[in-house]
C-alpha cells in the first residue's frame, strides 16, 4: 500500500475478554489477567474467550459490544458522528451466530437466511450509518483487509475519512470447524487455537493524529489451507515489501506484534520469517492471543487497540520505551497474510 496522502488512526474502540474499552483491555494485559472459560460443543468442551457480556442471545450480545465501540470512538464527538462515513468491517463468521441461533429456536427455511444482510444491519444501525458497508471475510487477516482498502482510498484521495471494524461473535460452527481438524487446545495451557471473540474499531482520517498507517501489505501463501510455507519465505516477503512500502529497513523497527497462534505449523514458519529479516538485531516482541484468545477476522483491529492504548499507559512504557514504529504481522488460513506498520506521529504530524 503507498499512497499519495498520509493517513492517521485518531480513535480507537474495544471490546473483548479483557476488557469492554481499549484501557480496560490494555490494562488487565499489563495486570497479567486473563478469563478463560469453556464453550461445549456436542462431543467436547474447549477453552473458549468469551466477551464479558450478560446477554446470552447471539443477536443482543452483538449489539450490546457494536453500542460499546460505538461509544468508545464516539465520545466527546456530537451526535451521529458516524452517520456519513464510509464503513470497512472484517469478519471470518458474519453472522453466522444468528442463523444458528435461527435454527435452534426452530426457525424455518434457514438456508435461506442472509447472514450478510443480518450482518450489515446490525452494524450500519449500532453506528447511524444509512449506507451498505464494505464486507471482508479472508480469514485471520479480515480486519486488517478492511483496514487495507479504507487506507487505499483516503490515502488516495477518494475519501477524507473512514470508519474499520473487526467483529468476530461466538458460533458454534466455527468452533466446530477447528475441532474438526484437530486445531483446538483442549486445555488451556496445551498447543491449540483457543477462539475467542472481540469487536473493535479504528476511525482513519487525513488530520494529523498520534499515530499514522505508514503500511499495510497483503499477501497470500498457497502452501496449504491451514499453514503457510515451513521456509517463512512468503511471509518474509509480505513483511519486506509493507517495509517497502513505509520507505523504511528491518533496523528502523522498534516493537513486533507477531501472529503467534500457539499452532507449531504457523508459529515456525513465522519465526523463520522474523529470523530472515531481522536476524541478531530482532527488536522487542509483544503479543496478545494468550490472554486475548485467537479473534479470528477480528485479530488484526482488536490487537492493535490494545497495543495502542498500552502505549499511552506509563507502566508499558517502563516496560517497552516508546517505540516509534511499530510491525504487526498476521498468518490466516486460506493463505492470507497481512503485515501492518504503524508510526508514531506528534499532533503536528511530524515524525518523532
Amino acid at each position: 500500500m503507498k499512497t499519495v496522502r498520509p493517513v492517521y488512526i485518531d480513535r480507537i474502540g474495544h471490546a473483548s475478554a479483557l476488557g469492554l474499552s481499549a484501557s480496560m483491555a490494555a490494562e488487565a494485559w499489563l495486570a497479567d489477567k486473563k478469563a478463560v472459560s469453556r464453550r461445549e460443543l456436542p462431543d467436547a468442551c474447549y477453552p473458549w474467550f468469551a466477551l464479558p457480556l450478560p446477554e446470552t442471545d447471539w443477536t443482543a450480545r452483538t449489539r450490546r459490544a457494536l453500542g460499546l465501540i460505538n461509544a468508545e470512538l464516539a465520545a466527546g464527538l456530537s451526535p451521529l458522528p458516524f452517520s456519513g462515513l464510509p464503513l470497512f468491517v472484517g469478519s471470518s463468521a458474519l453472522a453466522t451466530g444468528a442463523v444458528e441461533a435461527h435454527a435452534r429456536a426452530g426457525g424455518a427455511d434457514t438456508a435461506a437466511f442472509d447472514d450478510l444482510a443480518g450482518f450489515s444491519g446490525e452494524i450500519c444501525a449500532a453506528f447511524d450509518i444509512e449506507t451498505e458497508p464494505y464486507l471482508y471475510s479472508t480469514s485471520c487477516t479480515s480486519g486488517f483487509a478492511a483496514l487495507e482498502a479504507a487506507a487505499m482510498l483516503i490515502g488516495h484521495g477518494e475519501i477524507d475519512e473512514a470508519l474499520v471494524l473487526g467483529a468476530e461473535f461466538g458460533c458454534d460452527t466455527t468452533l466446530a470447524g477447528f475441532a474438526s481438524l484437530g486445531l483446538l487446545a483442549r486445555e488451556e495451557n496445551s498447543e491449540g487455537l483457543i477462539l475467542g471473540e472481540a469487536v473493535a474499531g479504528l476511525r482513519l482520517t487525513t488530520q494529523a493524529a498520534a499515530w499514522r498507517i505508514a503500511a499495510c501489505r497483503l499477501g497470500t501463501d498457497g502452501y496449504s489451507v491451514t499453514s503457510p510455507t515451513p521456509d517463512g519465505r512468503v511471509i518474509a516477503a509480505n513483511i519486506a515489501a509493507a517495509l517497502d512500502d513505509a520507505g523504511l529497513a528491518a533496523n528502523d523497527i522498534d516493537l513486533i506484534k507477531p501472529h503467534r497462534s500457539r499452532m507449531s505449523s504457523t508459529d515456525e514458519p513465522e519465526e523463520v520469517a522474523l529470523e530472515l529479516l531481522f536476524g541478531s538485531r530482532r527488536p522487542p516482541e509483544i503479543t496478545f492471543k494468550r490472554r486475548l484468545g485467537h479473534t479470528l477476522g477480528a485479530s488484526g483491529p482488536a490487537e492493535l487497540t490494545i497495543l495502542l492504548a498500552l502505549l499511552d499507559m506509563p507502566a508499558a512504557q517502563a516496560r517497552y520505551g516508546q517505540p516509534r514504529r511499530l510491525l504487526f504481522n498476521l498468518v490466516g488460513f486460506g493463505g492470507s497474510t497481512a503485515t501492518v506498520i504503524i508510526e508514531r506521529y506528534r499532533e503536528t504530524g511530524e515524525k518523532i
